[in-house]
């Protein structure tokens, strides 16, 4: 805990957020340097700074239409299994029919008509 009664992982993000915020008063530039020179400070700020820039490179390949592509993709594949295990129910069904089993499908009498 900190003189504010931060963790110093919560007190890294406030700082993080006021850097991001662009507008920072001349005291608290100050602060933030004086915080910022504690070695394990740094390597907090560093650590968040290193998740953003990894959520900014990603947000490019997640973007709407990124996403749409995907679901796009992902329809295609399942229109395909449907279409492929409805062709393997058919072929079976045909299977059977040809086996030679007479019980399988019933007479019909008005094809020998």
């Amino acid at each position: 805990m900190n003189a504010l009664g931060l963790l110093p992982e919560k007190e890294a993000v406030a700082w993080f957020a006021k850097q991001r915020r662009g507008v920072m008063t001349l005291e608290e530039r100050e602060a933030f340097a004086v915080w910022r020179r504690e070695p394990a400070n740094a390597a907090l700020y560093a650590e968040l700074e290193h998740a953003w820039a990894l959520l900014r490179a990603a947000e490019g390949r997640f973007a709407p239409a990124a996403v749409a592509e995907l679901a796009a993709r992902r329809h295609r594949i399942a229109r395909s299994a449907l279409l492929a295990a409805v062709c393997a129910v058919s072929l079976g069904l045909g299977v059977l029919s040809y086996s030679g089993n007479p019980e399988f499908w019933t007479t019909l009498d008005w094809v020998g008509r």
